[in-house]
């Protein structure tokens, strides 16, 4: 297999950009947090300048990306089962082989720098161990039975995704499967969204502080900020931007297309709150609801820094506590597989299992149900996911049609992204550049 390597990468970074990427998977393993937040905490605690902090951040966020694919190159150089290495020591493994394989670093350097890492973070006693393994892989990388990519098993290694999902892939788009899941594995850059009418200002506003900004492909209220931590931004902080994919700016365009000025609007599954939000700044009357009451707070954190008049409750979707007809639309942002924002979430495939997304279909169709009850007749309900397996996506509207007083309408969006359904939409991150999210309109009759 060839060795792409990273552009952001840095052959003369030493043991302390290592140590942040370490800690950050250890954060990401052990503590099951987000590898994004886990890298932001880890650079937190260093003092790294630009260069080694490019380097972290590629090997931490890559490693969990081929994660699969790495813990497969180092079996077949152990003698053992790499589930059986300690936590710490199988992560400083997989660092140094990403190193080898990946990240254009000479073996030698990839093997000392980890043998150091391993002295300082895990103990002397790990060292000639992580030593042997990783001198064995660098001599044999570029022999290694790399199964053929034109295979299952083998295009799961390529890319660097579980064999399940990549069956998924295949069986959703075909031929153009390879090029969903190597779209995925792109790190995306910031994208916001401005207030109404203000996008030009903000664009300029972020150009001046040296940023990189530019208007998006998709929406008009799209800017693209690449490199640029939003958290940082005071656009941000100060209510004038909030951060969000333009895949999920679409979704609001597709429901108000279908809304008269000033509609009653239920989000019932509506954390972290930039659709709600959106929904507001275009004149809505809007109630955000989530499960989780923590996450609900977090949504009064965004309404604070917005300014804006958003009722929030904490309420289960599928049994909604409002009356039946209470409003006159519903945005189900349902739960699901994510795998349409892996690019942002690297980890997130290696957290799904094959039945998900049949489990999380069944909760889909049950928001759906409720959704359907919250409108009266000509109410409209959306829904959207971020994801683009066939069972949380086409199979649910199509459950919808069969079994809920319900049409589908056409939907706003790009007009190369109709899905099976026609006027459904499947945004592709090889496409659209954007999360790969799904969305339908339906008509209560």
């Amino acid at each position: 297999m060839s060795r792409p390597g990273e552009d952001a990468t840095d052959r003369g970074a030493g043991v302390p950009a290592r140590r942040v990427a370490l800690r950050a998977l250890r954060r990401a393993h052990r503590d099951d947090a987000w590898g994004s937040p886990a890298l932001d905490a880890a650079l937190g605690e260093a003092q790294l300048d630009a260069r080694d902090r490019a380097f972290a951040t590629a090997l931490a966020l890559d490693t969990l990306r081929r994660e699969g694919t790495l813990d497969w190159a180092l079996g077949q150089v152990l003698d053992r089962s790499i589930d059986d290495i300690e936590p710490d020591v199988r992560d400083v493994l997989r660092l140094g082989a990403w190193q080898i394989g990946y990240g254009r670093v000479p073996t030698r350097a990839a093997v000392s720098t980890s043998v150091e890492l391993a002295r300082e973070e895990v103990g002397a006693r790990a060292t000639g161990f992580v030593n042997g393994v990783l001198r064995a892989l660098g001599r044999r990388w570029d022999e290694l039975p790399w199964p053929d990519p034109s295979e299952p098993e083998g295009l799961a290694l390529a890319t660097g995704y579980p064999r399940w999902v990549v069956e998924a892939a295949v069986a959703r788009f075909g031929a153009g499967a390879r090029s969903v899941l190597e779209a995925g594995n792109a790190p995306p850059g910031a994208t916001l969204r401005a207030r109404p009418g203000a996008r030009d200002a903000l664009v300029a506003e972020l150009r001046d502080a040296g940023l990189s900004a530019e208007p998006g492909r998709l929406h008009e209220l799209a800017v693209r900020v690449p490199g640029a931590d939003p958290r940082r931004l005071a656009a941000t902080r100060e209510g004038r931007a909030v951060t969000q994919d333009e895949a999920s700016m679409l979704v609001v365009d597709a429901l108000d297309a279908r809304l008269d000025p000033h509609s009653r609007v239920l989000e019932p599954c509506a954390a972290p709150g930039g659709k709600a939000s959106d929904l507001v700044l275009r004149g809505h009357r809007v109630v955000a609801a989530d499960r989780h009451a923590g996450r609900v707070r977090e949504m009064a954190d965004l309404v604070g820094r917005l300014g804006i008049d958003l009722d929030l409750a904490v309420a289960d979707g599928t049994t909604s506590p409002w009356r039946d007809g209470a409003f006159d639309a519903v945005l189900v942002d349902a739960p699901c597989t994510g795998l349409g924002t892996v690019r942002r979430r690297p980890e997130l495939r290696w957290r799904r299992d094959p039945g998900d997304p049949g489990t999380l279909a069944e909760l889909q169709r049950a928001l759906l149900a409720a959704a359907v009850r919250s409108v009266p007749s000509g109410g409209t309900v959306c829904y959207s996911v971020c994801t683009w397996t066939a069972a949380e996506t086409d199979e649910v509207v199509a459950w919808a049609l069969a079994h809920l007083p319900v049409r589908l309408v056409p939907a706003d969006g790009p007009p190369d992204a109709e899905a099976a359904h026609a006027g459904a939409v499947q945004l592709r991150p090889d496409e659209h550049d954007s999360d790969g999210m799904y969305y339908a309109v339906l008509r209560r009759e």
